[in-house]
């Protein structure tokens, strides 16, 4: 009754106001103005002749904007028509972005800062932030390295710089630093913008921590005016990508052998006669529904702004099992004390609970298509009951299950089985793999004004984050039943604590402009976490550790980190053309050794924007033309050695609990972990960027141009020494490694008429990535799989990680392999290699690089179209270059099967054939083009709207992957995946999580 007797008060008092709004000078009408009744969500949009009507009442604001050009409010009178000339923007002057601990207009900036505001990027289907930055600033690489619903992607700025260190970005959300997977529990709806820090000048007022670049993401905040309340949603369907070349076919195989030999083998006549034949890509890549919707309510006074949201995820991902759930809540106030103080803060709690994906593509698929998921009527009949006597029609089923079969029913006995695992979804499905994680994130700041121009702030920020996973697996989980069956459970609590002071001073003499911020920042971080894990469960129907006949391996841990610096910063411009700013750093963390707690990162650019001289004054075409160059100091300072206490105490001397045997008797004992080295300090990267900056005809045409050269040295690395230390190897900081690169962004605005507007983004980026210094340890040969050993090798001169191995000369021929046609889809596990070096013998000196997993390009094309109230996008993503090594072919393919291994009493040259995983047979081409995001949306009429009490309405239908074009000798599921190894293993796949394509339909609405 309130809201209908407000809707009636309105209406006595509001009336129509129309009229045209035209570029200033030409005067041709713009289309697409948003016209918005300020401190309202009520606004319009002009039509193809640059019209507009809204209801207004007397004394409200108008305000008209249009990208490109400067934005004009208006108060309205008694007037019944309003015609406006819009100016063009020259370089978007009062346009700011966020630079760390304060902001800078763009037009000043001298680094390499590049910024997305979220206009469109609310309505991606995808169940995290990050995802949503695929392609959309220059130098940031972000690979879909994991398929499960809610995971992470790898992120890269200008490439790998760190052999033992993370080579992640650091995340500031509302100025706090937050860790990668903090990411995962925002809303994208929340989120203003994001502002990447790329070169080393920009993020060294991060320091230690600003080495591989730093992510700034501002979340919304009210505004001053009528509460404007708004949903914002989307539900979907995602389709996994699935791999042809794994995709074998009963039929087909059987066909060929046919069609080759003449005859079928009575494998194959068993095979047949089962009559199962169907991919389990079909089983385990189910595909799924994500969905998302959040409320939100913003306004206000002057003195008090507010922002609520509340939102909901629920994404079921592509694969079996795959389910993630998120929960989140924000407030954010600003309130306005006096002219000379005022404070404010936000708290945003989330909850988020995974179920995962327990178990690997590579291994679920390896099993041939005519094995059924359960047993039927007509397959129970198979099994051999002498081996077998319990299974039962509904039981899962397994390969063994149909040997020692009398096909012929002569007494000769048939096998089919290559494997005694369980069946594939049973090793899924009878497991249960859960995250659950509660995360609160808060801040509270207060600012005065001590006088004119200088402000001190101060900020009181935190985030605490408990997690708790627990694993089933069952008792059908695994082929040696409930002596596998098993229970663990680990608890993980983390608070990070920050306090931050700083002074700013602002300040306007003449021509010359000062900004200036010098302030000092305390963290600290506090872990606690405990693991136990239970064995001897008969049945699945008690899942606690108290139900466990053993429980083994418990274990508690509780560690803490402190850090403080101080930083200052000086911003400079005289005349808006000539600009410098300077940056000071000193960290110092409780990481490292005693003598080196502390480090220092400066950092010095300049910029001249030439377009400002009187010179090119009268140069029509030439809007802006901005040179800088940037020289700075950053530092690393995360270890990621797979062991947390020696990434967090690495200095130090440590123990570890062990045992021993005194007297004849098992004693608990304490073992070595590491060396000491008091000495140990930082990664450093030191770049220097020269870039320019530029606009034509006033600014139809806007883009920058970069590059870069960073150094990367005093890199943590084990280091070999003597074995008579007990140790093969000790942390140090020794060796270099370089990235050099090539950045590029284009902008136009190609068609801007009275009925039509056409966009274009253009981004590209190459980076070229060199170990220039590995001390002693270059050369060094790694592995990932002892098992299946293939080699990287780490050599000064070329990158990081390079692929090392044989290269092939041909396949061996299908006959001369001893079961040409099984198992179904079966390759032989062993190739001829070539003898590089001449001398008759295959052995070690015939290996060589065989490439690496670095893209060379990576670029990205953006078209933005609008006709009157319709709006269209998409934007195509490419990588070219990279290469995986991917050892699902071995497992898929059954290269490791003995049985479709070669005939040795036939084969020629045996001396010159070698396994393929040793080879550049797994080297794939990891290049891909895709569609990556396509949205076409409506802007219902205010006509309408208002009929039904909104305010404005937007629908619209999301593509995500419609398309994803890969390279001719790719077999995996992603190109884009890559298995968490070390830095310099890096590039191992086992056939990848897949890639997945995203269908959705969405609506916004404000009232």
């Amino acid at each position: 009754m309130a809201l209908l007797c407000h809707l009636a008060l309105i209406a006595q008092e509001s009336y129509s106001l129309s009229g045209t709004v035209t570029s200033q000078g030409d005067n041709v009408p713009l289309a697409g103005v948003n016209v918005l009744i300020q401190g309202s969500a009520t606004g319009v949009v002009t039509d193809f002749d640059g019209n507009y009507e809204i209801d207004v009442v007397e004394g409200d604001i108008l305000e008209f904007s249009y990208l490109g050009f400067v934005s004009q409010q208006i108060t309205v009178t008694d007037q019944e028509s309003l015609n406006v000339s819009l100016a063009a923007d020259s370089q978007l002057l009062d346009e700011t972005v966020v630079i760390g601990y304060g902001t800078r207009k763009k037009s000043h900036l001298t680094g390499a800062v590049s910024s997305v505001v979220n206009e469109d990027l609310d309505q991606l289907p995808v169940a995290r932030v990050d995802d949503a930055l695929v392609g959309q600033i220059s130098g940031v690489n972000i690979q879909a390295t994991e398929g499960e619903a809610g995971s992470a992607p790898t992120i890269r700025i200008r490439g790998t710089g760190s052999l033992t260190g993370s080579s992640a970005p650091l995340i500031v959300v509302d100025g706090l630093v937050v860790d990668n997977d903090f990411l995962g529990s925002l809303d994208m709806s929340e989120v203003e913008s994001f502002d990447v820090l790329k070169d080393a000048a920009s993020a060294a007022i991060y320091g230690s921590r600003g080495g591989n670049g730093v992510i700034l993401i501002t979340t919304k905040q009210g505004k001053a005016g009528k509460t404007v309340f708004s949903y914002q949603g989307y539900t979907g369907f995602k389709e996994a990508r699935q791999s042809d070349a794994y995709y074998f076919s009963v039929a087909e195989t059987l066909a060929e052998e046919l069609a080759v030999t003449g005859e079928l083998s009575e494998r194959s006549q068993y095979i047949q006669q089962i009559g199962i034949d169907r991919d389990y890509q079909d089983i385990i890549f189910d595909g799924g529904i994500i969905q998302n919707h959040s409320l939100s309510a913003r306004g206000g006074t002057e003195n008090t702004k507010f922002s609520i949201s509340l939102g909901y995820l629920h994404d079921e991902g592509v694969l079996i099992t795959d389910d993630y759930k998120r929960y989140n809540l924000r407030l954010k106030l600003d309130t306005k004390v006096s002219d000379e103080f005022r404070f404010g803060g936000n708290i945003a709690p989330s909850y988020t609970n995974r179920r995962r994906f327990d178990g690997s593509t590579h291994d679920i698929l390896r099993q041939g298509p005519w094995l059924p998921v359960y047993h039927d009527e007509n397959t129970i009949q198979y099994v051999d009951r002498n081996v077998y006597p319990d299974v039962q029609v509904g039981d899962y089923a397994r390969q063994r299950h149909f040997d020692n079969y009398d096909l012929f029913g002569d007494g000769n006995l048939v096998d089919i089985s290559d494997t005694s695992n369980q069946n594939p979804a049973a090793k899924v499905l009878e497991r249960d793999e859960n995250d659950y994680k509660f995360k609160v994130y808060g801040n509270f700041y207060a600012d005065y004004e001590i006088m004119d121009d200088l402000n001190l702030r101060t900020t009181l920020s935190g985030d605490y984050q408990h997690t708790m996973r627990d694993r089933w697996q069952g008792v059908e989980a695994s082929r040696n039943g409930a002596s596998d069956a098993s229970y663990d459970v680990e608890n993980e609590k983390r608070i990070h604590m920050a306090s931050e002071t700083y002074l700013t001073y602002d300040k306007n003499i003449d021509k010359h402009e000062f900004d200036v911020v010098a302030g000092i920042t305390f963290e600290k971080w506090d872990y606690e976490g405990s693991f136990a894990f239970g064995t001897g469960y008969t049945s699945d129907l008690i899942r606690t550790l108290s139900a466990a006949t053993v429980a083994s391996e418990i274990e508690s841990w509780v560690y803490e980190e402190r850090f403080q610096s101080y930083f200052a910063r000086l911003n400079y411009a005289y005349d808006d053309k000539y600009l410098a700013s300077f940056s000071y750093r000193r960290d110092g963390s409780s990481v490292f050794g005693a003598d080196s707690k502390y480090g220092d990162f400066p950092a010095l650019s300049l910029g001249w924007d030439i377009a400002e001289e009187n010179f090119l004054q009268n140069v029509d075409f030439l809007s802006s033309f901005k040179f800088r160059v940037s020289y700075g100091f950053t530092g690393n300072k995360d270890l990621d050695t797979d062991s947390d206490i020696i990434d967090l105490y690495p200095s130090l001397p440590l123990l570890g609990p062990s045992s021993a045997t005194i007297g004849g008797a098992v004693q608990p004992a304490f073992i070595s972990l590491n060396i000491a080295n008091p000495d140990l300090q930082w990664e450093r990267s030191k770049e220097i960027n020269p870039g320019l900056d530029f606009g034509f005809f006033k600014n139809r045409i806007t883009g920058s141009l970069d590059y870069y050269k960073r150094t990367s040295d005093q890199l943590l690395l084990f280091n070999p020494i003597s074995a008579s230390t007990g140790f093969r190897n000790a942390l140090v900081n020794i060796g270099e490694v370089e990235n050099t690169g090539i950045e590029v962004e284009l902008r136009t605005r190609n068609i801007a008429n009275s009925n039509f507007s056409w966009n274009t983004t253009i981004l590209a980026s190459k980076n070229e990535n060199e170990l220039t210094d590995f001390a002693d340890s270059n050369g060094q040969i790694g592995i990932v799989d002892d098992k299946r050993a293939a080699e990287w090798i780490n050599l000064e001169g070329q990158p990081i990680s390079s692929f090392y191995g044989w290269v092939v000369d041909r396949d061996i021929p299908r006959e001369l392999r001893e079961r040409p046609y099984f198992p179904i889809g079966a390759e032989a596990q062993d190739v001829y290699v070539k003898d590089l070096n001449g001398d008759g013998v295959i052995d070690d000196d015939d290996k060589t690089i065989l490439g690496n997993p670095y893209p060379d390009l990576v670029w990205s094309v953006t078209n933005d179209f609008r006709i009157g109230n319709l709006d269209i996008s998409f934007l195509f993503q490419g990588s070219h270059g990279a290469e995986v090594r991917n050892m699902g072919d071995q497992y898929i393919f059954n290269h490791f099967n003995s049985g479709a291994d070669f005939d040795p009493a036939i084969t020629p040259d045996q001396d010159f054939i070698r396994e393929k995983i040793f080879t550049d047979d797994i080297i794939q081409d990891a290049s891909y083009i895709a569609l990556r995001n396509v949205n076409v949306g409506y802007n219902l009429p205010v006509t309408l709207t208002s009929k039904i009490g909104l305010t404005s309405m937007r629908i619209y239908a999301a593509g995500q992957n419609l398309k994803y074009w890969t390279a001719d000798d790719y077999t995996g599921f992603n190109p884009e995946s890559i298995d968490n190894t070390s830095p310099t293993t890096y590039g191992y796949q086992r056939a990848g999580s897949p890639i997945f394509k995203t269908i959705s339909i969405g609506i916004n609405a404000d009232f």
